[in-house]
């Protein structure tokens, strides 16, 4: 029974231990259920009480968590306010939880609690209590994971089977039945739980968004103001970089588009030294030391596919893999990013299609106010084919019809993107930085109903003296455009064509605004702006429509009900038979007198608890006229003292008597009780 209780315990809180960091959580969580279960036991035994077992375990518990804080390392403040605050930095830390003592202490504490008062319930009166303390600590479990853990079928498998080796150990019914409650009921959790979970489009509530993250957005400019900035002054130097595979760094990612600015993410969760698996495909791995020379503030340049990061506190907004240092980049800030970019494979993309579901709205919303010809000038740059090849060729369009300008005026957001797009040349039109080309390329993808965002980062050049060190400058300051394609995730594209080698742009290869045809709305783009000129809003999409989520409540209640239904009898059935059929004729004996004391407590005629065997057999007798069991009683009292066992043919007699007594129980009691006999589940855990 110790066993499976520490089993429970640990099965409910490894669900929670797999949302950790590569490390000792698991092995910690599962020393605390062994540990908990040990020490009350111990206390148990020694005739202590069940309150006085309780705070024995609770002061063993103390000296654990001494020891955990002088072993596991901590993020920053005193072990004493670790302690404190181990819940809410646990919902404010980005997945995977680093292993230290913030993150253990609580989890820790609650298992060795929960194995500790299951194992005290176990020698109480009322054992099968014992199997609350593990249900307690995984909902506690799951409702801390919420939707950023992954199923936990194995380990549900796992709970279940304890639970039920826990309630039939405590019956004293016998290693037969106790090892088929467990092997229905794992088959029953095995094949039933998944099936009908697999079915729900629902996700558990997160508790992290009811947390705010310690570190909020940075106090610094916009990075996106900052590249006309860096333009005037190309060769100032922003970070030194050293990496056997050099590839773009992101500083920042602003998926949130308001008509003036792209805005980046609000709050940023800590993160340990691991960081969040992207959506992206995997790539080869580089490993990099960063040095920062001048570029301060809060952001931290990294590669894309950061796995894992050392030498700086991060914190990480996993959506748009944007990092930030909240204690800021300082002057020779050095820092190690182990990333494994992703490769972009043109075949795979080629066929990728937009995602289907609500979570991309933001990503594609268009706020009021645009320019006129916006959705005319997307459609017809993009053409027709798959989302892949239509933001390809709207890359080509603005590569080939407009001329990068290190010169040309700032600004992101429908002013600039007016001028840039619609005005001619001599008014400042068609050329740009990077900013407006990747501003345009995000609004226009948008148009087509495109989730897309705009990034800022550096390109790393060239190798310094041929190192493998690189200079990064401020003339090496980009933005580029992203769109997301399902099963491969956020897609970076390059519309910015090569610096102009003069003055003037020349004539454009093809006419960005040409005489263009009506085109139909299409069902991917966002509302109709009413703010917009007639010819726009009549190009416009209209919002799509987000089906009905199907009713599924029904399927759950029949598979309850089903359960119920063939469950309770199949181990109602189970355990009389053995009963009846199983074991040593002294069992066989014991377990027929079991079966009448079971019936009369069904049938409302419960036998005082210090009742003889002959006061049951008169309260039998008078319960329910017809086959008695005056003979059971007297081969019972009769092996109680030590008589000889009755022979076999004598044996089956008794049980047969037994079994036609419990039949005739069941006639002569009310209707709603024989209608309900072979449902009521109680005889399960009955004592008899």
């Amino acid at each position: 029974m110790l066993m499976a209780a520490a089993v429970a315990c640990a099965a409910a809180v490894l669900p929670l231990a797999a949302t950790y960091a590569p490390g000792a959580a698991a092995l910690l969580l599962c020393g605390a259920a062994a540990g908990g279960v040990a020490v009350s036991a111990a206390l148990r035994a020694s005739r202590r009480t069940a309150s006085t077992t309780i705070l024995g375990a609770l002061a063993v518990l103390a000296g654990a968590v001494v020891a955990l804080a002088a072993w596991l390392p901590r993020q920053s403040g005193s072990a004493l306010d670790a302690l404190r605050f181990s819940g809410a930095r646990i919902l404010t830390t980005s997945v995977p939880v680093p292993v230290t003592l913030e993150m253990v202490a609580l989890p820790f504490c609650g298992t060795w609690l929960a194995a500790a008062t299951a194992a005290a319930l176990l020698y109480t009166r009322r054992p099968a209590l014992a199997v609350l303390p593990p249900v307690g600590l995984l909902a506690g479990a799951v409702a801390v994971v919420g939707p950023v853990g992954e199923p936990a079928y194995g380990y549900a498998i796992l709970l279940v089977a304890a639970l039920a080796a826990l309630l039939a150990l405590t019956q004293h019914s016998g290693r037969l039945h106790a090892a088929g409650f467990v092997a229905l009921a794992a088959a029953v959790a095995g094949l039933a739980g998944p099936a009908l979970l697999s079915t729900s489009d629902r996700r558990p509530p997160d508790l992290r968004a009811h947390v705010d993250p310690p570190y909020q957005n940075p106090e610094q400019v916009n990075p996106l103001n900052l590249l006309a900035g860096w333009a005037a002054e190309p060769d100032e130097t922003l970070l030194e970089v050293r990496t056997d595979r050099p590839s773009r760094l992101r500083l920042v990612t602003l998926a949130e588009f308001t008509g003036v600015t792209w805005l980046p993410a609000r709050t940023y969760p800590a993160a340990g030294t691991v960081l969040p698996a992207g959506g992206e495909p995997p790539g080869r791995a580089a490993h990099r030391g960063g040095t920062s020379a001048g570029l301060g503030g809060g952001w931290l340049p990294a590669p894309d596919g950061a796995e894992e990061v050392t030498g700086v506190r991060v914190a990480v907004d996993a959506p748009t893999a944007t990092l930030v240092a909240p204690d800021g980049l300082r002057a020779g800030q050095r820092y190690t990013v182990d990333a494994r970019p992703p490769d972009w494979n043109p075949q795979r993309l080629a066929g990728a299609r937009l995602p289907a579901g609500d979570e991309f709205d933001t990503a594609r919303t268009l706020p009021p106010g645009g320019p006129g010809r916006l959705y005319e000038i997307a459609r017809f740059a993009a053409g027709t084919g798959s989302p892949y090849e239509q933001a390809t060729r709207l890359a080509d369009h603005l590569r080939h019809n407009y001329r990068f300008d290190a010169k040309a005026p700032g600004g992101n957001g429908y002013p600039s993107l007016d001028r840039f797009l619609l005005r001619p040349v001599e008014q400042g039109g068609r050329r740009g930085t990077s900013e407006q080309f990747a501003t345009a390329f995000a609004v226009l993808a948008r148009a087509l109903g495109m989730p897309s965002r705009v990034a800022v980062g550096f390109t790393v050049g060239e190798p310094l003296d041929g190192t493998d060190l690189y200079v990064v400058r401020a003339g090496d300051a980009v933005a580029w455009p992203e769109v997301y394609l399902d099963g491969a995730g956020w897609v970076p594209f390059d519309p910015t064509p090569p610096a102009s080698t003069g003055d003037s742009l020349g004539p454009a290869p093809l006419d960005p605004l040409p005489t263009l045809p009506q085109i139909e709305p299409t069902p991917r783009g966002p509302p109709v702006d009413t703010d917009q000129p007639p010819d726009a809003a009549a190009t416009a999409a209209p919002p799509r429509a987000r089906p009905a989520p199907p009713i599924r409540w029904p399927w759950y209640a029949a598979a309850a009900v089903l359960g119920v239904l063939v469950g309770v009898p199949t181990l109602r059935l189970w355990r009389g038979r053995a009963r009846l059929r199983g074991g040593d004729p002294t069992g066989r004996l014991l377990g027929a007198w079991a079966e009448v004391r079971t019936g009369l407590r069904q049938a409302g005629h419960r036998p005082a608890p210090a009742s003889t065997v002959d006061d049951v057999a008169r309260l039998a007798g008078a319960a329910a006229p017809g086959p008695g069991v005056g003979a059971l009683a007297a081969a019972v009292n009769g092996v109680a003292f030590g008589a000889a066992v009755p022979p076999p043919a004598d044996i089956d007699r008794l049980v047969a008597d037994a079994r036609a007594y419990r039949k005739a129980l069941r006639r002569h009691s009310a209707r709603l009780r024989r209608l309900t006999w072979w449902l009521d589940p109680r005889p399960l855990w009955w004592r008899s």
